[in-house]
């Protein structure tokens, strides 16, 4: 099954969004989870100001950016 990668990210005021950081979808959870920790550092050195709190594995469907945090 497809699984993509979705960041929660919060700022320095404390509001929070979804984010992408990964066009591609991963087969398996298990992928998906190891490339998301591969990222984190990088993703948050290339986004100052920007924290991730939260990494994702979502099976199945493309999650919406705009998605509720």
């Amino acid at each position: 099954m497809l699984v993509y990668l979705s960041f929660l990210v919060c700022n320095a005021v404390n509001v929070c969004y979804i984010t992408i950081p990964e066009e591609r979808p991963f087969v398996g959870l298990a992928a998906c989870q190891i490339e998301g920790e591969m990222l984190i550092d990088e993703w948050q050195k290339a986004h100052v100001g920007l924290t991730v709190t939260k990494v994702r594995c979502t099976m199945g469907k493309r999650p919406a950016s705009d998605e509720a945090a």
